[in-house]
């Protein structure tokens, strides 16, 4: 099934959150005045991201920033060589990113869905990340856009590396430090057009460089210190971990003390989708289950925790007992999988 329709009534975050949700399979095609971006999507993960002159663009910030020979890099994505270089899959994900947040800034544009997700000919660069992450990403770039614009508002500003380039840096990071290293440093407007990336993308890339203390601008505003984005960034590491208790802990001390942020009530979601589909790959939905036969092994567990036990019947799988339950998704599920923990649930064996 193909669509289309213009992003002034139906949202990019929405489309995204709903391709997401669906699991969705197929290409997404961006166009609005500032660009013109598509997304290659297998069941909620962008698996490619492509817009014209993309290689060019990525060949020519690579080779900038000292880390590969650009025209090398022009070549194999050219001709369709397989190429594993991580700092290209870093950077078209940082770009994409900035793509999302620009349009959803715009506010404008069209937007084309369709469930063949042929490449053809368009120049694309292979990357992996989850449809959340790329949209909590770019939420998040779009949140602190006003903060960059304070501190860096002018493309005058000359900007050099007060750190040697380490392999341990993000790609763009390397990028950004190698082109200021040269004598009397760079200006924004310049470095934006020598690496031949977005703006706002290397504007914020500095913008970090300078909370790390790896820049120094001429004539930067004072940074503030924004506490909500340190823990959001603390809360994605644990998630990329996979350590979903501590993400959600994260999540609590952030909506306690600011429940209005769009950043934190988007990571909330991301938080629980996450779990969500880490435990069913765990107890996937059409595994009929069972309960071990002693009732005394109940007595440890907690109220609600007995009365989704009470549930499992041995002809139910986990997607019913699910629907059944008078609990929230997440936590039947996370009761289902303590129970099976402590080995009190089974796989049941029907009988024919």
């Amino acid at each position: 099934m193909a669509f289309h329709g213009d992003v002034s009534s139906y949202p990019l975050p929405e489309l995204l959150q709903w391709l997401d949700a669906s699991r969705k399979t197929g290409a997404l095609q961006l166009q609005w005045e500032a660009g013109d971006r598509k997304l290659f999507i297998v069941e909620g993960h962008v698996v490619a991201t492509a817009s014209p002159a993309l290689w060019e663009r990525m060949a020519r910030a690579i080779e900038q920033g000292g880390i590969a020979d650009g025209q090398q890099l022009m070549r194999a994505l050219t001709s369709g060589a397989e190429t594993n270089l991580a700092a290209l899959r870093e950077l078209a994900t940082e770009e994409l990113y900035g793509a999302i947040a620009d349009q959803s800034q715009a506010g404008a544009g069209r937007f084309h869905w369709s469930e063949d997700p042929d490449r053809g000919e368009d120049e694309w660069v292979a990357i992996q990340v989850p449809l959340r992450h790329a949209l909590f990403e770019s939420l998040r770039w779009l949140d602190e856009a006003t903060d960059v614009e304070r501190v860096l508002p002018l493309d005058s500003m000359v900007v050099r590396s007060t750190s040697a380039v380490t392999a341990g840096r993000g790609a763009l990071q390397q990028v950004l430090l190698h082109a200021c290293s040269t004598p009397g440093g760079m200006n924004l407007g310049r470095l934006r057009l020598v690496l031949g990336l977005q703006r706002g993308m290397v504007a914020r890339g500095v913008y970090e460089l300078l909370r790390l203390g790896l820049v120094e601008v001429e004539g930067a505003g004072a940074l503030e210190a924004d506490p909500v984005a340190d823990m959001l960034e603390k809360g994605a590491i644990l998630l990329r971990e996979r350590q979903f208790e501590a993400a959600g802990l994260v999540f609590s001390a952030l909506l306690h003390s600011d429940p209005s942020d769009r950043r934190v009530r988007e990571f909330a979601r991301m938080v629980e989708r996450e779990h969500l589909a880490e435990l069913y790959r765990e107890l996937p939905p059409l595994t009929v289950i069972a309960m071990e036969p002693d009732p005394t092994l109940l007595l440890p567990l907690r109220q609600e925790e007995r009365q989704i036990a009470a549930l499992i019947n041995g002809r139910w799988d986990v997607s019913t007992v699910v629907l059944a339950s008078q609990q929230r998704e997440l936590d039947t599920l996370k009761a289902l999988y303590k129970l099976r923990r402590l080995g009190l649930l089974r796989e049941a064996t029907l009988r024919p």
